[in-house]
This record gives structure tokens, sequence and C-alpha cells, in this order.
């Protein structure tokens, strides 16, 4: 699922690719260098939650150029080391969650030592960068699976009582009289007169003495 989403994002071309909450990057998109930077900034609107969020940085063959972890520079800052004597198009690509609960994600890039922009990316980047991050993706945190729990519980209490309040007798089936059954059962056993408790009807005429 991240995966296709961030592949979305990425595949937007040029400066638009910035996620939401990108609020500046050092290098900047398109930026043409002389020489590698010793590490890239990424500056957003929010505040980043570090331990959920990711930065790479990529070749234009789509393979990862530092193993190292963003660090906070400033509270909405996060930088990346950069080694040295990299050369070409690079791509920094990141996924990052905001202490807030937002996200964003997106790609810049920038070429050092071409003397010219970065050329486009191809589909084939966009993918190596989208499995990148998708690999980073986190689980449920111990507290999240701890509410789920405790909400499974509360709605499995609130269906059992509705059980134990409301029971429903299962009613009897009987095919129905248009096709040869008995139509629906009987409310319930009827009856039958007692024949030692009929009653004779007086009668109206007087006696012979």
């Amino acid at each position: 699922m991240l995966a296709a989403t961030v592949l979305a994002v990425l595949a937007v071309p040029g400066a638009a690719r910035a996620g939401t909450g990108l609020a500046g990057s050092d290098p900047r998109d398109g930026a043409v260098l002389v020489t590698t930077p010793a590490a890239v900034r990424l500056t957003f609107t929010g505040e980043p939650d570090l331990d959920d969020s990711h930065v790479a940085v990529l070749d234009d063959r789509g393979t990862a150029v530092t193993t190292a972890d963003p660090r906070p520079a400033e509270p909405r800052t996060l930088r990346l080391p950069l080694d040295a004597g990299l050369t070409g198009d690079l791509t920094v690509a990141w996924h990052v969650s905001f202490r807030d609960g937002g996200q964003s994600q997106g790609t810049v890039r920038f070429s050092v030592g071409t003397g010219r922009p970065p050329a486009p990316a191809g589909a084939q980047l966009d993918r190596a960068a989208a499995d990148l991050l998708d690999s980073h993706a986190h689980g449920i945190d111990p507290l999240s699976a701890v509410l789920l729990v405790v909400n499974g519980v509360v709605v499995l209490g609130a269906v059992t009582l509705l059980l134990v309040h409301n029971p429903r007798r299962p009613r009897a089936w009987r095919l129905p009289a248009e096709f040869g059954g008995g139509g629906p059962p009987p409310a319930g056993p009827r009856a039958e007169p007692d024949a030692g408790s009929a009653r004779i009807p007086p009668t109206t005429g007087r006696g012979t003495t």
C-alpha cells in the first residue's frame, strides 16, 4: 500500500514532486552542483517524528548511495549526511510522519559534476524509490495495538449484552402452501374439548306428572 501511494507521488514531474508539508530543501530541487554536499537538509511545515520518518538518496540507476539515517538539525528539519565523491543525477526521496499525525512524501532531484540540471526521472527510478521507502514501513506501534484490543473487547461486550437482553427464538421453517407445504407453523398446540366436561343444554318444556 505504501509503495503504491509513494509511486503515485513520485510520478509527478519536476519541482511539483515536493510532497505536501515540505517547506524547503538544501540542495533545492533542480540544483546543479560542482561537488557533493556534505548533507541533504529537508525542512517541513511540521515537526517530523524521527522514529517514523525515512529519507534516502539514490543515483540515476535507482541504487541507494547512502546508508546513514536522517537526524534532526532543527525541530522541523532533517539532515542526511552524504558520502564525498558522488556524481551524476541524485534523487532524495522521503516519507515523513509528523508528530501531529500528518505525513509528507516526495522527491527532490539535483545533479553533481555534470554541469546540467538533472534529467527527468523515469519509471524505474520512481519504482526503486517507492520500494526503498516501503521497505522501511513500520508496523502497528504498541499503544495502537493495545487500543485495538480494548476496542475489540468493548464491541464484543456490547454485542453480548444485546444478545442477552434481546433473545430471539428460532422459528420453525416450513415449505410454503403453494409449493405443497403446510404453510406457517401453528402458534401453539390447541386444547381439545374434554368429553366429561360437556354440558347438556337445559330443556324449556315442563315435565309430565
